[in-house]
């Protein structure tokens, strides 16, 4: 039996990919199937030698959005193995108010589109009067992400000449994320795998290793997959793969932080059977 081959696609910055790749490779390979690291951007890659599309590590792609949207809508289309209408919503932040309206739990948010409105009587009315969050509506792995100390701090911030460029999204800074950190529930064929929790440096509240985060796995737990469910259930269409990072709120609540389904770190080294389960779902169905 031919098994779907399959392009398991990097960014040019990231050869090697990175520290689950050699390991989804292989599971993929053991089974029988071909399966190449490749770059998004690389000219020299024939596509049409592929089945299926796997946005692994392409994490350059939030700095040449345009171009790599014209590579998923000409080039690889219906190969992705998310749906690409899927992951066209999923690179805007903006889609978080679309499932808080849908009744997923998520930090305060407000979405500011011209700074110049921004006032501080309105943002601290709706977020509090502690530190905010301030986020680009498309970015990843923590970048272009702030801490500022207030409603005020934020309006400065934005009006400035700055690396802030609108639309933005700021939030409640959730103080849990410090004191326990971020999870991260993994969802591989519409099931949830394994669940690991992200822990920030000492003085720090991103949660990514290049600012000094480290991971520990968690044990998983029905009210995760719970929760995990109901994102999943508010997504306009269904992941073969997704990450949702969460964190806890009032009253031991979980907000949700992001809902990854483009190029996510799906942490499959610290899944029992992780890379085989992932393996499986990219060759069949």
């Amino acid at each position: 039996m031919n098994l779907p081959s399959t392009a398991v696609v990097t960014a040019t910055r990231l050869p090697e990919g990175m520290e689950d790749t050699q390991g989804l490779l292989g599971a993929l390979r053991a089974r029988g199937a071909r399966a190449d690291l490749v770059a998004w951007s690389d000219p020299t890659v024939s596509w049409d030698d592929y089945d299926r599309v796997l946005l692994h590590a392409p994490w350059d792609y939030s700095e040449h959005l345009d171009a790599f949207d014209r590579w998923l809508e000409d080039v690889v289309g219906e190969r992705l193995v998310n749906p690409l209408p899927l992951m066209r919503w999923n690179t805007d932040k903006r889609y978080l108010n679309e499932l808080a309206e849908q009744g997923v739990p998520v930090p305060a948010t407000v979405t500011v589109t011209d700074p110049a409105q921004v006032r501080t009587d309105a943002l601290t009315a709706e977020l509090g009067s502690g530190p905010l969050v301030v986020k680009s509506t498309v970015g990843a792995g923590g970048r272009r992400t702030w801490l500022l100390r207030d409603a005020e701090a934020v309006r400065d911030f934005l009006r400035a000449e700055g690396p802030a460029r609108c639309p933005v999204l700021v939030q409640e800074f959730v103080r849990s994320v410090r004191a326990t950190g971020e999870y991260s529930a993994v969802q591989i064929g519409g099931r949830l795998s394994h669940v690991v929790r992200k822990v920030p440096a000492e003085g720090e509240f991103r949660v990514q290793h290049h600012y000094g985060g480290t991971v520990v796995p968690e044990k998983v737990r029905p009210w995760m997959e719970d929760f995990v469910a109901k994102v999943g259930s508010a997504m306009p269409g269904a992941p073969r793969y997704a990450r949702i990072d969460f964190v806890m709120g009032d009253g031991d609540l979980p907000l949700l932080m992001e809902a990854e389904v483009v190029e996510p770190d799906l942490f499959l080294r610290y899944g029992d059977g992780a890379y085989d389960a992932f393996a499986s779902v990219l060759t069949t169905g």
